[in-house]
């Protein structure tokens, strides 16, 4: 009998533990959309829970938005995205006196770019104009010399400015030399659409491409542009051939959200102003406002615009909804951080008072 007891008990005792089983998963079929959609919403669920809060160069690398900058100590770095603003950006900065690594300082017509050491010079007679470090940093290549010629501990640089954030920040900062990124940022869609009409024009650049004269702005969208969710795949490490899924999305806004300072092109004159706070330049100089007053767009390009809901603008925004959703993302997170960088700017006014008594 105690044998039989004890099997009706272990019978009774599997018997509930499959009716929970079984309501459980009712429960939660209930909850989902549909039967069909489920094995797809455990997918993203799946993801989400498993997602790194930040890329993790950026988590060693780079300092936390809430730690005051402290220019004296860090080196920033611009992410040069095309048809962005950049070479206003360089132009501005070149102005104020900054020296800059780019590829400019490691072009073979000023013999630096085989160097064994770092330095700086002005490539004008007479050491005026802009200075430069003999680095490039806007290629991979370069970016290797750079970190072996120890670049960013040098301290030489007081901006690099790169299109390969990703490489650049995980070659060139370590633990004890965090850094800072700034960037300018503009809709995905009128970015192409100026670099569909500047790249017919300017001879001057390596991918110049004169044949796109003969395009239409949809026919370019649909059958020649390959430049889709650019930012999303260059924080991610990825080259432009390769997919990008909604996991690299949301480590995106969550890396650019807690490390990077963000400006508009559309609103150049202020993210200069928050640019210039983290840099640490001294914006009531005479000089430097005669060069932030002056602000032009040195590669304007004027083109026909496309509007919103044409089939143009859906063709380019059908292949790149991430990057339209991480930029819609840096719209809130451009209003949020101007309290961010107005409390740097007061942080640091009492830090040089304490530093001057």
């Amino acid at each position: 009998m105690t044998n039989r007891w004890r099997k009706t008990g272990v019978a009774i005792f599997i018997g509930f533990c499959i009716l929970a089983a079984l309501l459980s998963f009712d429960l939660l079929s209930n909850n989902q959309p549909s039967s069909s959609s489920s094995p797809e919403l455990y997918r993203k669920l799946k993801a989400k829970a498993s997602t790194p809060s930040i890329h993790s160069w950026a988590t060693r690398h780079l300092k936390p938005l809430t730690e005051a900058p402290e220019p004296s100590k860090e080196t920033v770095l611009f992410w040069s995205i095309p048809k962005s603003g950049t070479t206003t950006v360089k132009e501005i900065y070149k102005c104020l006196g900054q020296t800059v690594a780019n590829k400019f300082g490691a072009l073979p017509r000023f013999g630096h770019d085989q160097d064994e050491e770092l330095l700086t010079f002005h490539p004008r007679k007479k050491n005026r104009g802009p200075t430069y470090v003999n680095v490039d940093t806007t290629s991979k290549a370069g970016i290797l010399r750079a970190e072996e010629l120890g670049l960013v501990p040098s301290g030489l640089a007081d901006i690099i400015i790169t299109s390969e954030p990703k490489f650049a920040i995980e070659h060139l900062y370590d633990d004890s030399h965090r850094g800072r990124v700034i960037g300018l940022f503009r809709h995905p869609v009128d970015r192409l659409v100026s670099k569909f009409y500047y790249l017919q024009i300017a001879d001057w650049e390596r991918t110049y491409s004169p044949e796109w004269k003969k395009l239409s702005v949809l026919e370019f969208a649909t059958k020649k542009n390959n430049d889709n969710n650019t930012m999303v795949k260059h924080l991610a490490g990825k080259r432009m051939n390769e997919q990008v899924t909604e996991v690299d999305l949301l480590i995106a806004m969550r890396t650019v959200n807690q490390r990077f300072i963000v400006g508009l092109t559309n609103q150049m004159e202020e993210s200069i102003h928050r640019f210039n706070i983290v840099i640490g330049i001294d914006e009531p100089n005479e000089e430097h406002k005669k060069c932030i007053d002056h602000i032009e767009k040195k590669n304007s390009n004027p083109h026909p615009k496309v509007e919103e809901g044409s089939p143009e603008w859906e063709a380019f925004a059908g292949k790149n909804a991430l990057d339209i959703r991480l930029y819609d993302y840096i719209l809130q997170i451009f209003e949020e951080q101007k309290e961010v960088i107005e409390s740097y700017a007061i942080d640091m006014a009492v830090q040089e008072g304490i530093m001057s008594q």
